[in-house]
């Protein structure tokens, strides 16, 4: 292939019109998994064949993005991303096992290397681990210290909710995502008078206040991870402006 050819099938792999059908077939494909899931639809020729069409269809377009930048298409930790996807779920269709077939759901994931906004999350939750981490030792000391007290204070009157440090820091969980944390109080509440001030400072501490605490860090990561795609569009319009700007200065010379 010849490099002005090679140069014309980078742009149109690159293209908002090529991005927008790759779009528009993943989503095709979430919809038919899902529909996949109900009996009536189950095992539907129609819903096999357009399967295999999105299949093949993927393995054009991965095709066509290695033919124009060959080498360099492996260089990019989203398109192995991509590439992988890709392969499991070929994998997947191809297989007779019903296990192997559920991973054909990978391709709806593929969303996230199309769409540039979700790569910029992404990245953001990855960077974000360590901190995450950091907040999660911090956070699983807190449940362990309050579940040592829960059982020694409360373990007799309910060893079906503090029986042992382990029952206590599953129970304080329930507590923590808030579902049901008052039915367990209350219950508490009936032999232990006060134990609303256990209940109270754990899901302030623990819920209000280490939960957000992942929250902040990752929006942190998210705002300077946007800062070079941001300063890349300011750069942008910045040349253009210029450009136009001596455009405009060589048409009133001319004129």
């Amino acid at each position: 292939m010849t490099e002005p050819k090679r140069t014309a099938l980078q742009r149109l792999v690159d293209g908002s019109a090529f991005q927008a059908v790759v779009l528009s077939l993943i989503i095709i494909n979430a919809v038919v998994l899902g529909a996949e899931t109900f009996a009536v639809f189950k095992g539907a020729p129609a819903l096999r064949i357009l399967d295999r069409i999105i299949i093949y269809a993927f393995m054009a377009e991965i095709g066509l993005r290695i033919i124009a930048w060959r080498g360099e298409y492996f260089r990019n930790g989203w398109n192995i991303f991509d590439f992988l996807i890709v392969a499991v779920s070929i994998a997947a269709a191809t297989s007779g096992l019903a296990a192997l077939r559920a991973f054909r759901v990978l391709r709806v994931l593929r969303v996230i290397t199309v769409i540039p906004r979700m790569r910029v999350v992404v990245s953001a939750l990855l960077d974000s681990i360590p901190g995450i981490a950091s907040v999660g030792i911090v956070l699983a000391l807190i449940v362990y210290v309050f579940a040592v007290i829960a059982a020694n204070l409360y373990g007799p009157a309910h060893p079906e909710l503090f029986g042992d440090v382990f029952e206590a820091m599953y129970t304080l969980f329930q507590v923590m995502t808030l579902e049901g944390w008052p039915d367990i109080a209350s219950q508490v509440a009936q032999t232990h008078k006060r134990s609303w001030i256990f209940f109270l400072t754990f899901v302030l501490i623990a819920t209000f206040t280490m939960l957000n605490l992942f929250v902040a860090i990752v929006v942190r990561v998210v705002e300077e991870d946007s800062e070079p795609v941001v300063d890349e569009v300011i750069e942008n319009q910045r040349m253009i402006l210029q450009e136009i700007a001596e455009l405009k200065e060589a048409l009133a010379k001319r004129g």
